[in-house]
């Protein structure tokens, strides 16, 4: 408490004294003589506690307590005042004081009541304090949920992207949702489609991506990283390096959305080449089906077919060839 700034209220030489006295030594101490100096003593320096007397020309203790509260200073402010009545008090709390202490003061309870106030000072500040660094983890919290929840969402309708430019422009609202850009290519069996959050990719954004193929999965030049998997390659030019946390939570966030996508498009290369091996191998059945139902008439004689055996067998080879795609 040696290092608590007081600053003492009193128009009287001789209670500055006594003041002096009992504090010296403890405090740095500083005097005002009226209302006026009060305030313009708080302006220059904000004390700990202040020791207010009441009645002063001008402008009394209470009109001072108003003004102080009225600039939103919160340091404690005990009244002092020959007067004890009720009224007075209820003053001095409608003005915002803190205690009221009455003249004469014994020395013993001023330090007491100024130790005390001190100490509630001090433990509501680091209240405060906590509270603040609370609110701060909370808003922390709900940002970080948030953020996982836009990626959520990319991946619980992430099977529904039927194409390339599908997964593109998912991918672009995600970041439009974080507030970021940059450029992607979402490449494979099917070919390769480039995207910007502005729009179309510029030719800088195309070389930043031809480049970026080649690098690690994840790599962070300045504000700009790369997000590198086979079948995606994602490039964000102004992560949030200002906000180490929540720069770090987007970097983990988009190395799981670029992944994902990658994993979307491998998924849609393996079914359209099996889509493509069903086509051939259908095709080739057909094929097979033509040749018999061609060589149908010729091959009856041999096997003895009688002609309604033979009619009613190309009707089948028919039925066959209609119920395949093909020729």
């Amino acid at each position: 408490m040696s290092e608590a700034r007081l600053l003492i209220v009193e128009d009287s030489k001789t209670q500055r004294a006594f003041y002096a006295g009992v504090f010296e030594g403890h405090y740095a101490l500083r005097f005002a003589t009226n209302g006026k100096e009060a305030l313009a003593c708080v302006a220059e320096e904000v004390p700990d506690v202040i020791l207010l007397d009441v009645e002063m020309p001008e402008m009394d203790g209470y009109e001072v307590c108003r003004q102080l509260r009225g600039q939103d200073h919160a340091m404690p402010i005990l009244f002092v005042s020959a007067h004890v009545e009720l009224s007075e008090r209820l003053l001095g709390y409608d003005a915002g004081g803190n205690d009221f202490l009455c003249k004469p003061i014994d020395p013993r309870e001023l330090v007491l009541k100024v130790e005390l106030v001190l100490r509630q000072r001090t433990e509501q500040m680091r209240l405060q304090e906590n509270g603040r660094t609370a609110f701060s983890a909370a808003m922390t919290a709900m940002s970080a949920m948030s953020e996982m929840g836009v990626l959520i969402d990319f991946i619980r309708n992430v099977s529904k992207l039927g194409n390339y430019v599908d997964i593109a422009g998912a991918i672009c609202t995600t970041l439009e949702a974080y507030g970021l850009h940059g450029c992607l290519q979402i490449y494979g069996s099917e070919g390769e489609h480039l995207q910007s959050t502005d729009g179309q990719t510029t030719p800088l954004e195309a070389s930043i991506i031809a480049n970026a193929r080649s690098l690690s999965h994840i790599y962070s030049s300045g504000s700009n990283t790369s997000f590198n998997y086979p079948h995606c390659c994602l490039v964000i030019r102004d992560m949030p390096l200002e906000d180490e946390d929540r720069c770090g939570r987007l970097r983990d966030h988009l190395a799981i959305l670029a992944e994902v996508a990658a994993g979307r498009a491998q998924a849609l290369d393996d079914l359209n080449r099996e889509i493509k091996q069903l086509e051939t191998r259908l095709q080739s059945q057909q094929s097979a089906l033509v040749t018999l139902r061609r060589r149908l008439p010729a091959a009856s004689a041999t096997l003895g077919l009688s002609p309604e055996q033979q009619t009613g067998l190309g009707r089948i080879f028919d039925q066959l060839l209609i119920a395949t795609p093909g020729e």
